[in-house]
C-alpha cells in the first residue's frame, strides 16, 4: 500500500511516516507540509493508493484538497487524520469526498487497520465520533 500523508507539523508527520513504515505492507512514498506541493507532486509521479490528510493546513484547507483531489484523481482514497472532532467537519469532510476520518489521537494499529478499509473500499471512522 502506497500512503502519501499532507500535514503541516513537523515533529507528527516525522512520527507518523516512521510508524507507519514499520509495517511491511505499508510504503509512505512521499510527505508533504501542504497541499500545494501535494497537487505539484501528484501530476509528475506514480500517484498513492490513500492521502493521510491532515484538514488545518496553511493555504488551501484539507477540505478544500479532497474536493479538487475527488476531481482530478478520483481513484486515491482520501482518510482524514485531525484534531478536529466536531460532527460539522466529519461531514464536510465525507461530502468531499473522504473515505476516512480519523482523530490523531488515534493509536498506531486503528490507522492501520482504517488504512486497510479504505482501500478496500470501506469508510473508516474514529470511534470516537459516534
Amino acid at each position: 500500500m502506497n500512503i502519501w500523508i499532507v500535514e503541516d507539523d513537523a515533529g507528527y508527520r516525522r512520527n507518523l511516516r516512521m510508524s507507519l513504515e514499520l509495517e511491511a505492507h505499508i510504503n509512505v512514498g512521499r510527505v508533504f507540509p501542504s497541499c500545494f506541493e501535494f497537487f505539484d507532486a501528484l501530476g509528475a509521479e506514480t500517484p498513492p493508493d490513500v492521502v493521510l490528510m491532515d484538514l488545518g493546513l496553511p493555504g488551501m484547507s484539507g477540505i478544500e484538497a479532497i474536493q479538487k483531489l475527488s476531481e482530478v484523481a478520483p481513484d486515491i482514497a482520501v482518510m482524514v487524520l485531525t484534531v478536529f472532532k466536531d460532527k460539522e467537519r466529519v461531514r464536510e469532510a465525507l461530502d468531499a469526498g473522504a473515505s476516512g476520518y480519523l482523530l490523531k489521537a488515534s493509536d498506531g494499529p486503528e490507522i492501520i487497520s482504517s488504512l486497510q478499509k479504505v482501500v478496500a473500499g470501506k469508510t473508516a471512522l474514529s470511534p470516537a465520533l459516534s
